[in-house]
């Protein structure tokens, strides 16, 4: 090391470090916001074309800007408290209408006689299956139970997330201009790359927001199909829980119509029940082909095996913020990827070929 260069690793050496410490404090206080915030730069690449698109019709950038959020806010809201009125109505009017005690010996009547015939048909004892179906209901009982109180518990954190996830989105839609210069003045895109590199990254955000929209939509219409010809529950609760429930991993609209089909056959609706775990399967392999379907038909186009893969290895490293970073990941690798490459090994064309053409 040259007597200069000591001279300026001296000098610099302390204000880097400190800057380091500064920039990295930073970033971990804002850790448990980084998947709202995510979500929040997701959804802000995916509706940038339709700020753009009411400007060109007139209206002015912090009309659309705030029109957009404002839609978003109560899209997210009106369905959620439509259910809790609506929920909480006819729970409070069933629990009117019998007790608690009351319901639980009848619906355990019911099993009871069902578990029984099967007892006779099968030469079992009846006692020794009633006690193996009485330690399940306990043992899911508090499990359903835990899992209640968890979601309970969660739900002010969810609300600050979720409004996180919406100033997410306001702000990166406001101060876009700001974020475009930073990105050109610090990634160096040449030749036209940084204008295909935000169009492509745009369009990836737009196509996994809207296919997992759709994909929730479609299955949330087909419970709600099932429900309303086998005169099951409230058709407009159940379209709006498998909605939300469609974005879940794991569990989905598939096990919720499942759900759905038991309170069927426990109601002595046995059509009805049948129809339901139809619509449960039907469902759950609608999930597993339309999802990867609309992923792999955008303006990257991706396997629908890699798709598939990419939304099950999201969902399993991430949770359901995974149903959208992880295709996102998938088509930035096929289709951004390329781009930055091109920085370094750009295209050419051989001299045969300019002759040739």
């Amino acid at each position: 090391m040259s007597e200069m260069s000591a001279y300026k690793f001296k000098r610099n050496f302390f204000k880097v470090l400190l800057a380091t410490l500064i920039i990295a404090s930073f970033v971990y206080i804002l850790l448990p916001f980084f998947i709202p915030v995510v979500l929040g730069g997701i959804l802000a690449m995916a509706f940038s074309p339709f700020i753009h698109f009411f400007i060109l019709k007139g209206k002015s950038r912090k009309f659309a800007l705030i029109g957009l959020t404002f839609m978003l806010f109560i899209i997210g809201l009106a369905p959620v408290s439509i259910v809790f009125i609506r929920g909480s109505k006819a729970i409070s009017t069933f629990l009117t209408e019998q007790s608690l005690i009351v319901t639980k010996h009848n619906i355990e009547n019911r099993i009871y006689a069902v578990l029984d015939n099967f007892s006779e048909l099968n030469s079992i004892d009846p006692l020794a299956v009633r006690d193996r179906f009485d330690n399940f209901m306990t043992g899911t009982g508090n499990f359903a139970l835990n899992l209640f109180r968890t979601l309970i518990a969660q739900i002010p954190e969810m609300i600050i997330l979720g409004m996180i996830t919406i100033l997410s989105f306001y702000f990166f839609l406001s101060n876009e201009v700001k974020i475009r210069k930073l990105f050109d003045r610090y990634f160096y895109f040449s030749n036209g790359n940084g204008d295909r590199f935000i169009s492509l990254t745009k369009s990836s955000c737009k196509e996994i927001f809207f296919s997992n929209v759709i994909t929730g939509a479609v299955q949330a219409s087909i419970v709600a199909t099932g429900a309303f010809f086998s005169s099951v529950g409230d058709v407009f609760v159940i379209f709006i829980i498998t909605f939300f429930l469609s974005f879940i991993p794991v569990f989905g609209a598939g096990p919720f119509s499942f759900c759905i089909a038991i309170l069927a056959f426990l109601e002595h609706k046995i059509g009805s029940g049948i129809a339901m775990i139809v619509v449960s399967i039907i469902s759950g392999v609608a999930d597993n082909f339309i999802r990867p379907y609309l992923t792999g038909q955008g303006e990257v186009k991706i396997h629908g095996f890699i798709s598939f893969l990419a939304i099950f290895g999201g969902v399993l490293v991430m949770g359901l913020p995974g149903l959208f970073v992880g295709p996102l990941l998938a088509l930035l690798t096929f289709g951004a990827l390329p781009i930055i490459l091109d920085e370094y090994f750009p295209e050419r064309n051989l001299p045969n070929e300019s002759k040739h053409e």
